[in-house]
């Protein structure tokens, strides 16, 4: 290439590429303002109970517990949810209300997350040791049948010598 179509194009190009470097920050900076935004109003609007409730939930997950386990307890925090944002636009009198069933709602989703976690904890413990157990019982089984199979090996092959014939020439 030429060297002034060299210039040519990065004369050209340079406005492209200030575009596109203005560009990405400006969306960058607008997607981590509006996160910030958007967890800072949830947090002020929900109840401490939420983060409780939310981390029992999630220690439940993390110790086996199975979806289909934890879709009762995240069905229950829905309705907590609704419930807080019904409390957000109603009366004091209908608020202190909600509020009450939304902490009892909380209560609830703790207990059974606690009850949840120590079941799925014990058949995980379980499971682990039925598999640490079978693979010993595999390698034991594999192990006799190595040696039996060399010990065979080995009893046919000196049986095979000795019935070799000898000829002389």
């Amino acid at each position: 290439m030429w060297s002034w179509q060299k210039r040519l194009n990065e004369r050209h190009m340079a406005p492209i590429r200030r575009l596109v470097i203005v560009l990405s920050t400006t969306i960058l900076f607008l997607l981590v303002l509006r996160a910030t935004i958007v967890s800072s109003q949830t947090a002020d609007q929900l109840q401490p109970g939420f983060g409780q409730a939310l981390s029992s939930v999630r220690s439940a997950q993390t110790a086996g517990a199975t979806p289909n386990e934890i879709a009762p307890l995240v069905s229950l925090l829905n309705k907590a949810l609704k419930l807080n944002d019904q409390a957000a636009n109603a009366d004091s009198q209908m608020r202190s209300q909600l509020q009450t069933q939304i902490s009892q709602q909380l209560a609830s989703v703790e207990a059974q997350a606690g009850q949840l976690e120590s079941i799925a904890s014990q058949r995980t413990f379980t499971s682990n040791v039925i598999a640490y157990l079978s693979g010993g019982v595999g390698a034991l089984i594999a192990t006799l049948a190595y040696a039996y199979g060399t010990s065979f090996w080995r009893k046919y092959r000196v049986k095979r010598t000795f019935q070799m014939k000898i000829s002389t020439k």
